[in-house]
């Protein structure tokens, strides 16, 4: 039987000063255009929802800008969503402390940034291992 490893449910993200009084308003039909332009923040991510099966290779596909990375950014809480919820291995990334966030990231969810960065005045190797020390 297939077991869900990561498991993201209506998720949203709304930039801005006050995103969490806009999302009813997106749920109800407000579209990017019009939260712009009347309240000055930015829709990042509307009502994602998604399975992803462990062992199974799944990808996210879209333009440039239209929430991908938003979206990675999410799953280890490199951003804070504005509503929704997600789980991997049935456990609430969310309700994590900075303690249970620090060691999920370290152990669970490592990423490789698109703009990675080395610093010049180490070698390739002491670049490698700065993260373990």
């Amino acid at each position: 039987m297939s077991k869900v490893k990561i498991k993201i449910n209506d998720l949203y993200k709304i930039f801005g000063p006050k995103g969490e009084s806009h999302v009813e308003k997106v749920k109800s039909g407000m579209g990017k255009p019009e939260l712009l332009e009347k309240h000055s923040h930015v829709l990042g991510l509307q009502n994602i929802n998604l399975d992803i099966i462990e062992g199974k290779i799944q990808v996210i596909m879209g333009l440039s800008g239209s929430g991908k990375s938003t979206l990675i950014r999410h799953i280890n809480r490199l951003i804070e969503p504005t509503a929704g919820q997600i789980y991997i291995d049935d456990v609430d990334v969310l309700a994590m402390s900075d303690e249970e966030l620090m060691n999920f990231r370290r152990f669970k969810a490592s990423m490789v940034f698109q703009k990675f960065a080395l610093l010049p005045h180490r070698t390739v190797l002491a670049n490698t291992i700065y993260g373990l020390t």
